[in-house]
């Protein structure tokens, strides 16, 4: 098989031109300024990032870093592994400028040398244990995945949900998952996961699947796909400078991906979303400190009250993990 890339979306919310950029964009759609400190604000943690890929999946053939343009000053630009991906350089003119995180997803399959196989990254996912390209790819080359029915839960993103599950179901009639039931009632999953796909059985369309908020695996031809399947309906979404209720996400890609069966299952449950607040720092920092899961991502939230104690709490912990340079960092 071809090798594994590594596609890492990043915005440095602290950058005074990306926020200047920002707030004219806001300006000129009439919009108010939304210049969430929460949404943007930078935890200083990517040269952890670049550390745990370089110690814990060797492996990767390449890394796709997504920029709006700015650079942090650390960073090793000529690392033979690292592709630095400006928007302007994979996203058509008509999409720019754009600060909508699901029109620089829904494009990615356009960057250029982008490998069939890839792992999709936030900037709050990250590697915490060693992986190996199984992890992520079965020896067929499907993305490994847990297939589980769920409901939509009440989010920010939940209309943007809806909107994926309702030309899923145009598409796809529930009884797909009859034809594929090894791979939803995988015993990889564990019993509780079965259990909640099974209580979903009787719903006659697919009401909502597990997202599990962590790396995600892809192949390259399935987003094209879903540009020739869904291409009026992407590129509407796509228009939008900003996120906006009526979007198509990624996610999209990957529930085609579940209904048509085109993955392996795996087991998530050593991946964990864990959420950034006062009362969860100190357990938040203990399970990055023992590398207790093999994937996280670290969940912002308004529950912080002295921010920068906490960033530097969060770096100690990642210090103690992953105390050296990587060859990323200049």
């Amino acid at each position: 098989m071809n090798g594994i890339d590594f596609v890492l979306l990043w915005v440095d919310g602290d950058d005074p031109a990306w926020r200047e950029a920002f707030l004219n964009a806001r300006k000129a759609a009439g919009r108010d300024a939304d210049l969430s400190a929460i949404r943007f604000r930078d935890w200083q943690t990517l040269p952890y990032w670049f550390r745990a890929v370089e110690r814990f999946a060797p492996w990767v053939q390449r890394i796709h870093l997504i920029t709006w343009g700015h650079l942090p000053a650390w960073l090793d630009t000529s690392h033979p592994k690292l592709h630095i991906v400006r928007h302007e350089e994979y996203l058509p003119g008509e999409y720019l400028p754009s600060f909508n995180s699901n029109t620089l997803e829904l494009n990615i399959a356009r960057i250029e040398g982008l490998a069939e196989r890839f792992v999709l990254f936030n900037d709050d996912t990250f590697l915490t244990r060693p992986c190996r390209p199984d992890d992520f790819f079965s020896r067929e080359g499907l993305p490994r995945d847990m297939a589980r029915l769920s409901l939509v839960q009440a989010s920010s993103v939940g209309h943007i949900i809806y909107n994926d599950l309702a030309l899923i179901n145009a598409l796809h009639p529930r009884s797909a998952l009859n034809r594929r039931l090894a791979k939803w009632f995988s015993p990889r999953y564990g019993a509780g996961n079965l259990l909640k796909t099974l209580s979903l059985l009787p719903w006659s369309f697919f009401p909502g699947f597990c997202d599990p908020h962590l790396p995600q695996p892809y192949l390259k031809r399935q987003f094209l796909r879903a540009w020739e399947l869904w291409g009026g309906e992407l590129d509407a979404s796509c228009r939008h400078t900003f996120r906006e209720p009526t979007d198509h996400s990624h996610r999209l890609i990957r529930y085609d991906m579940l209904c048509r069966g085109e993955f392996s299952p795996r087991d998530l449950r050593d991946g964990r979303l864990l959420n950034l607040t006062d009362d969860a720092m100190e357990a938040v920092c203990r399970d990055i400190e023992q590398a207790r899961w093999r994937l996280v991502c670290l969940n912002d939230s308004e529950r912080i009250a002295d921010f920068g104690r906490q960033c530097e709490r969060l770096k100690s912990a990642f210090d103690r993990l992953l105390p050296l340079p990587s060859s990323y960092e200049c």
